[in-house]
């Protein structure tokens, strides 16, 4: 039954974004299921975002991980992202398996099954934006990504 309906979940899922992240897909190489895909940024700069999707979603928070580039260079080469490991400053969380940094799309315990993956998308494309503003400037990605009250 709960496989039935996260298929259907996902099947959902897999039609918002065909509108709004067509350059995101689904994929299922050992059985696990993870979304992915390039984002650009308004600088022209090209992420390949990953999200592993959890067994328990939509009712778990799916991770966000910045796959590629890897590691994440920050203001002047000075310090990778990844070094902050889980950061208000930089809005990040524990790094993945491979030291891919985590995005803070949403707190965990705020998650609900009706935000989509489309809506944690978003989120990470205005990370990518707050941490091209971190590239020019020097300033911690939460002075530009404000946190969810």
């Amino acid at each position: 039954m709960w496989e039935t309906y996260q298929r259907n979940r996902l099947a959902f899922e897999a039609q918002l974004l065909a509108q709004e992240f067509p350059h995101f897909g689904f994929h299922e190489p050992t059985g696990d299921t993870y979304l992915s895909g390039y984002q650009s940024t308004s600088a022209g700069s090209s992420y390949h975002l990953w999200l592993p999707i959890p067994r328990g979603y939509p009712d778990q928070c799916p991770p966000a991980y910045i796959y590629r580039p890897n590691p994440l260079q920050g203001h002047r080469g000075l310090r990778t992202i990844n070094s902050y490991g889980s950061s208000h400053e930089m809005h990040t969380l524990g790094n993945g398996a491979h030291g891919e940094v985590q995005i803070c799309h949403f707190r965990p315990e705020r998650w609900d099954a009706s935000v989509t993956l489309a809506k944690v998308l978003l989120k990470c494309a205005l990370w990518l934006e707050a941490y091209e503003q971190h590239l020019r400037t020097g300033s911690g990605i939460a002075k530009f990504v404000r946190s969810m009250p």
